[in-house]
């Protein structure tokens, strides 16, 4: 489980950045974890804000009084500037100097065009990167509200067994520090089954595939006791199912795995899962894979 001992926090002076930063200072003091912001500037900015008469050198002056609150309250805060006109690869790049357990980041949504012509840095971050990611609005955390995490149970192999089983472990732990309530997701297609009028037998057939998801739903929830209430099964594509249940039960974060073979994001191709984040209304969670 992540223990959340160090986060680093993407910030920068942009009024949407203010969220990425209230949202780490509060996990930081919950957790009782370091908390690093990183500044990425573009070369050759950083000479002409210092040039400037008029410039500010600390782009972090405008939280100070935030900072020295949650500085108060113990939280220790580190700030660090990076030069680099790639934010992935700065991030990246600070990640190999420290040891990390969790990035947040702003997500900017994106206009479906836009995935047709380009790579968004935070979806670079999220294939390349050992490190949990948080994506995050524009947006606060709801009181007592939601998170849903999707998994997926067609594969029952061990290593894709121990991986929901970190996804929820995660899941939990995240759940308790912002005291929200866990959904839990299963999203399933029926399986060569005929488009002509269904027949008794075939029938049978998806419903006996429809019970074996939910008992393997059922199974992997069974350790963390959660009520049926928050168990969904749901018949379709992932791509269409989560951000249409995310909106249903107005979920603070959406937990995904990524990065492992059989992982949700590994399985979403093209720009598929570039379409569902910027589906999406609330937070992102990405969850690696444990290390080898």
């Amino acid at each position: 489980m992540i223990g959340y001992k160090h986060i680093l926090a993407v910030v920068d002076t942009r009024p949407s950045s203010r969220y990425a930063l209230n949202k780490a200072l509060i996990l930081s003091a919950r957790a009782q974890a370091k908390l690093t912001l990183l500044e990425v500037t573009p070369k050759g900015s950083l000479l002409t804000r210092l040039t400037q008469p008029n410039s500010d050198a600390n782009p972090f002056i405008i939280y100070e009084d935030l900072l020295a609150q949650y500085r108060k309250q113990g939280v220790e805060v580190a700030i660090k500037t990076r030069l680099n006109n790639r934010l992935s690869r700065a991030i990246l790049d600070e990640l190999e100097q420290d040891n990390y357990d969790l990035v947040i980041l702003n997500y900017q949504h994106h206009n479906p065009l836009f995935h047709k012509f380009s790579f968004a840095d935070e979806w670079r971050l999220l294939r390349e990167s050992d490190v949990a990611v948080m994506l995050v609005g524009a947006h606060d955390w709801e009181e007592e509200g939601h998170i849903l995490t999707a998994i997926e149970t067609d594969d029952s192999s061990r290593k894709h067994t121990d991986f929901n089983r970190k996804l929820l472990e995660e899941t939990e732990h995240l759940a308790r520090l912002l005291d929200n309530d866990i959904h839990l997701l299963n999203c399933f297609q029926e399986q060569n089954l005929s488009m002509a009028v269904t027949q008794p037998k075939e029938e049978q057939q998806a419903l006996n595939e429809e019970s074996r998801h939910w008992m393997s739903l059922v199974d992997s929830a069974k350790p963390y006791h959660l009520e049926d209430s928050h168990l969904h099964l749901e018949e379709g594509l992932a791509d269409h199912i989560i951000p249409d249940m995310a909106k249903r039960y107005r979920a603070n974060v959406v937990i995904l795995g990524s990065g492992e073979h059989h992982g949700l994001l590994s399985q979403l191709k093209g720009h598929t899962s570039e379409q569902i984040i910027d589906q999406l209304n609330c937070d992102i969670f990405a969850i690696k894979p444990a290390s080898v």
